[in-house]
């Protein structure tokens, strides 16, 4: 078991966890997620890093500040933890948003990257399902979600069911139902997408910046992610120069996840270049 720590950012707080000695490796999350999403892969990782993962302003048992959720504000947030916690050159992986967050943070400081792992990244391709809820009337919604719409929301991002632990379950809802998490889920949403897609700025900004990045990055998809297209990691690698793609089979979006030997593997594999 893990102990929560809690850093204070600007008198925002924020949790994490940390195991493990040696390069740091930071991970962090998607949308509505959650540290436990990362356990079983920080277990197996620690043993040869220092891991570390946060729970994001808006999530988990982190502060919920009344702000616009924002992909540069998730990532200052996550540039003001790295340089509380004094790390100066790390690996970073991301998980579905939290991909897009470390995408933008390897433009706006890639100094302070050593190698990059994106995880079924969120891009331009956005489901229709999630441009829908771009609306910012959604941001007012303050009700409880039922546990079977988070078991119901669960088996879209597995792809065998059986995965989905009882753990994951209580974490999912418990953590959704905390107050100001469905608002910040919203306001992610609303500022980064539009009915359209992913909003202009953000596509000037990705296109430009990403041919700009030249440290060495993973993508890593799975073939039956049912959440967010595989054409997002495909068009990535596209775009970055210095990327290597790598396909999970028989997975859904909740790869680290559901199949987290075969994701450990895989980062072990890029970060010590076997890969």
């Amino acid at each position: 078991m893990y102990n929560d720590r809690y850093l204070d950012l600007n008198g925002i707080s924020i949790r994490y966890r940390e195991e493990g000695d040696g390069e740091a490796l930071v991970l962090v999350h998607g949308i509505a997620g959650f540290i436990e999403e990362w356990q079983p892969a920080m277990e197996k990782l620690s043993k040869f890093y220092r891991v570390i993962a946060l729970d994001l302003p808006g999530h988990g048992l982190s502060d919920k500040p009344e702000i616009p959720y924002t992909l540069d504000n998730l990532t200052d947030f996550l540039k003001d933890f790295i340089t509380a916690k004094k790390l100066e050159h790390f690996y970073l992986a991301g998980h579905s948003l939290g991909g897009a967050v470390c995408l933008n943070f390897a433009v706006k400081y890639p100094p302070m990257i050593k190698k990059l792992i994106v995880i079924n990244s969120a891009f331009i391709k956005i489901p229709f399902s999630l441009r829908l809820l771009s609306m910012k009337l959604f941001q007012r919604i303050n009700i409880k979600v039922p546990l079977s719409i988070v078991r119901s929301i669960s088996k879209q991002s597995f792809h065998d069911s059986n995965a989905i632990t009882r753990d994951w379950l209580t974490h999912a809802y418990n953590y959704i139902n905390r107050p100001g998490s469905l608002r910040a889920m919203f306001s992610v949403i609303h500022e980064c997408t539009t009915f359209r897609g992913l909003k202009k700025g953000l596509v000037d900004t990705f296109l430009h910046g990403l041919s700009q990045i030249n440290v060495p990055v993973l993508i890593i998809y799975s073939d039956k992610d049912r959440v967010l297209p595989n054409d997002n990691s495909l068009l990535l690698h596209k775009l970055i120069k210095t990327s290597v793609t790598y396909r999970v089979l028989n997975c859904g979006h909740e790869l680290q996840y559901e199949q987290s030997d075969v994701f450990c593997n895989i980062v072990a594999g890029f970060l010590e270049n076997k890969l």
